[in-house]
């Protein structure tokens, strides 16, 4: 099969090229503008509560969300003086005609207390948008300058803008400035050493070719799907990453191998087809190794994971294709010329490196144990610390300290009752009628006071947000008293906050926290919440920021063995395929697992500790994301069999060759160590660059991915590979005799291609 490609892309190396020529352009275009299309958020599981409340609220309740929040001050004097009222009461008019505005909360409205400051200097309007994350951020587009513009008009009052619309906004330009930041680093350097390595800049050129084209055919598949599906703008970074750096990748063992086969001698077609059908092969089933990866990620209901996955699976499957058919045909087209424009100053060291990974590959397998120990046991240290993962979501922390939506969003922790935005959202419903029927308003009453009860002896509540806010005022007496009135007769203020927080048979409670959303006290808050004593006929579910929290973390308990074991068996499968084996694939599982646990431990150790604040240049939240670990599995563990398979392929010709273990091993090892390397080199600059994202999570992700590659192709590779190949001789290549007969029925053996 492998074979028959290289004879077809040599034959029809002019048709190939002019279709990509035509076709990567026009996908370059339409890919233009992608990242606005796309989502921030998307950790919610839409069978959770946490999401089952978000919907009731924003849904059927009407009250929405803050999405964007506007904190007046002024510099003398309070918010209640005539010229401030007489600016603001204006605005809020304005704001609430706008056709995209839900809602607008106010002190001025509502007399909620707790949107003033304690000194009254400041205030917030909470304003929730309709529409998708795209309607809200042009509504905050075009309602900024009105409110700046109002403001602007009282002297010395200010406006800062928090919630989620300037704050998604200012992640979107981020990124935006980080990928370019990232690629313009990282396309230099690849350069670079990919220059040095091939010692001929036509070579060199053919990865980076590669490598953009691979990058326009995610964006594309990407503006694609987001007509049919949310996607999460950090799919754009994964893409930058994998289009970049496993085109680049694929590319270097096809053409290190095409210039073998014509160094041998060969004409330009047989090298051609040598190639592809070995390094090709080896090629085809690494790719499928990381795609099996990425579609681990689909057991998980979040948006946010399951778009990484297709950003994945896009530029996976774009690179294969492009390095099995375009590659091809560009290597055709130049032929001997793929050695022209030689650097004269760089001396070709081939040789030399075969020679020392030779030395190195006999010198492990002379003390294999002493070897597997010396490895093993530092890996296992280094994963020691992944013990203390605290996991959270990300927050306005994200931003750059500096950022104004992050200023904005302190300035409400700081000078309010802080954490009111990250309010636990409890929702109560009534089975037998709406809340305040005058039916059944006394029973209802009677519940109510009970939650609120066993809600006030929840440790670390500091506030309960409800109708029976007025107990705390007036007295619980007055209060039901006041609250069993006709709606005509009861006071304005109680009015409006009864018609914000109840709808028919549904009435919400927000219940604020002493300490942050991911706090472990938060959690507990959660799980006190959802088991609160209730009658019959009455149900309470618990949301908000905390809540999704909570069920994101359980989702990863649940459905992470799931991942886990889907990615391994199929795993299991293609390794077999490629090896007609079933130690090695077993084998390679544990390596991998045992360099990517190392990679988790060291992220704990550095990032959630706070260490190299300086020389990373981030700030430390003392907690770590929780679908890191998820995102550097599917896209490493795949990542890391491109290596497995590719040494271990050249390992196996050497073996059907000769029958030798030993010999094999250190064959396949000089004549691939040199090729790893390098190739993790150039993997470890592009996903190091975004270790410059001012994004804490891409940071973190770069580092871990970065670490995981390149203790891969490192240590792994060089020392624990040859070792354990050693220690288990003709049994690395052991399978049940069906299955050995059935594979090399199949054809999948090196004897048939």
């Amino acid at each position: 099969m492998f074979a028959a490609l290289g004879h077809f892309a040599f034959r029809r190396r002019v048709a190939i090229v002019v279709i990509y020529a035509f076709l990567v352009p026009i996908g370059a275009f339409f890919s233009r503008g992608v990242l606005p299309l796309l989502r921030s958020g998307g950790f919610e599981d839409p069978t959770a509560e946490s999401w089952q409340v978000r919907d009731v609220l924003t849904g059927e309740m009407g009250l929405g969300n803050a999405d964007l929040v506007a904190i007046l001050s002024v510099s003398s004097g309070t918010i209640d003086d005539v010229e401030v009222i007489s600016a603001v009461f204006p605005l809020i008019e304005t704001i609430k005609h706008d056709h995209d505005v839900v809602r607008v909360a106010s002190v001025y409205e509502t007399g909620a207390q707790a949107l003033v400051s304690p000194d009254k200097s400041k205030t917030f309007l909470v304003i929730s948008l309709g529409g998708d994350d795209e309607d809200k951020s042009r509504a905050f587009t075009r309602l900024e300058p009105v409110i700046s513009a109002a403001v602007a008009a009282v002297p010395g009052m200010g406006v800062e803008f928090g919630g989620i619309a300037p704050v998604n906004r200012a992640l979107y330009t981020i990124i935006e400035r980080d990928l370019f930041v990232a690629e313009a680093v990282a396309f230099p350097l690849t350069a670079l050493l990919l220059i040095v390595i091939f010692q001929s800049l036509a070579s060199a050129a053919l990865p980076l070719i590669l490598g953009a084209c691979s990058v326009a055919f995610a964006l594309t598949a990407m503006r694609l799907l987001v007509l049919v599906t949310d996607v999460s703008i950090f799919s754009a970074n994964v893409i930058s990453i994998l289009g970049l750096g496993l085109a680049i990748d694929y590319s270097l063992f096809l053409v290190a191998r095409f210039r073998e086969e014509l160094a041998r001698g060969r004409d330009v077609e047989d090298a051609l087809v040598v190639t592809c059908a070995t390094t090709g092969r080896a090629v085809a089933f690494s790719g499928l190794t990381v795609l099996t990866s990425a579609i681990g990620l689909f057991v998980f209901p979040q948006m946010f994971l399951r778009s990484v996955g297709f950003g994945a699976l896009a530029v996976v499957s774009g690179s294969l294709i492009m390095a099995l058919t375009l590659l091809p045909a560009l290597l055709a087209l130049l032929g001997h010329k793929v050695d022209s424009l030689r650097v004269p100053f760089l001396k070709a060291s081939s040789a030399d490196a075969g020679t020392f990974w030779l030395a190195v590959s006999r010198g492990v397998m002379r003390r294999p144990i002493l070897v597997a120990i010396g490895v093993v046991v530092p890996m296992l240290m280094l994963a020691l610390p992944f013990q203390r993962f605290n996991p959270s979501l990300p927050d306005h922390r994200i931003l750059p300290m500096g950022t104004p939506a992050r200023m904005a969003m302190e300035t409400l922790n700081n000078a309010f009752l802080p954490h009111q935005l990250s309010a636990h959202d409890v929702v109560v419903t009534f089975s037998d009628g709406d809340v305040f029927d005058p039916a059944f308003v006394d029973g209802h009453l009677e519940v109510l006071l009970g939650l609120q009860e066993q809600m006030a002896k929840i440790p670390g509540v500091v506030r309960i947000d409800g109708p029976l806010s007025l107990v705390a005022v007036v007295g619980q007496a007055r209060a039901l008293t006041m609250l069993r009135a006709p709606r005509a007769e009861q006071d304005t203020n109680l009015a409006l906050l009864l018609d914000g927080i109840t709808e028919g048979r549904r009435l919400r409670i927000g219940v604020v926290s002493t300490t942050v959303f991911n706090d472990a006290i938060s959690l507990a808050q959660v799980k006190a919440l959802r088991s609160l004593q209730v009658q019959d006929g009455v149900s309470v579910k618990v949301g908000g920021v905390s809540g999704v929290l909570y069920d994101l973390q359980a989702t990863i308990r649940t459905r992470g063995p799931m991942m886990v074991g889907f990615t391994c068996a199929v795993m299991f499968f293609v390794l077999f395929l490629v090896f007609g084996s079933v130690t090695i694939p077993i084998k390679a599982m544990v390596m991998n697992f045992l360099s990517l646990t190392a990679s988790f431990g060291a992220l704990v150790w550095v990032f959630q500790d706070g260490r190299f604040t300086t020389v990373l240049h981030y700030e430390p939240l003392y907690l770590s994301d929780a679908t890191n670990p998820l995102i550097l599995f599917a896209v490493v563990f795949g990542l890391s069999m491109d290596y497995e398979v590719l040494l271990l392929s050249r390992v196996r010709e050497e073996y059907v060759k000769s029958g030798d273990n030993e010999a094999s091993v250190a064959i396949g090892l000089a004549r691939t160590g040199r090729l790893i390397t390098n190739a993790a080199a150039l993997l470890v600059v592009v996903v190091g660059a975004f270790i410059t994202s001012e994004i804490l999570f891409m940071k973190t992700l770069g580092v871990g991915m970065a670490l995981a590659v390149g203790l891969d192709a490192t240590v792994i590779r060089a020392l624990l590979v040859p070792a354990t190949m050693r220690l288990m001789g003709r049994w690395n290549w052991w399978a049940p005799a069906p299955l050995k007969r059935l594979w090399e029925r199949a054809g999948l053996s090196e004897s048939s291609h």
